[in-house]
């Protein structure tokens, strides 16, 4: 069964294109090396004054989950959150289940 998350992350906003840096290596690195990683897409919200990432994750299973959370970048972005103090508030991670909607084919038109 597939698990549905939203990642809500508060970086500091001058150390916003830190966090985006770290975010690409870290993409790169889901992208090649966990294919049971189906979603993983990070978007800008909030404020200037405020910013927020928003991570949205779906992975195939619940092992393809764990090995995610075991990915080497995923806790150098940890670690250097802490270290060089890029985020104001510690990340929400919200479980989502669908209860309704769809998705579209890739190509489709709706």
């Amino acid at each position: 069964m597939a698990i549905h998350l939203l990642a809500i992350l508060s970086p500091k906003p001058e150390k916003l294109a830190r966090v985006e840096e770290l975010a690409r290596g870290l993409v790169n690195s889901v992208k090649q090396n966990e294919p049971g990683v189906t979603k993983y897409q990070w978007f800008h919200s909030g404020t200037p004054e405020e910013p927020k990432v928003v991570v949205w994750e779906v992975y195939a299973d619940a092992e393809a989950f764990e090995t995610h959370k075991k990915n080497p970048k995923l806790g150098e972005l940890g670690k250097l959150g802490k270290e060089e103090g890029l985020f104001a508030a510690p990340m929400q991670l919200l479980p989502l289940e669908q209860f309704a909607g769809f998705a579209a084919v890739e190509g489709a038109k709706i």
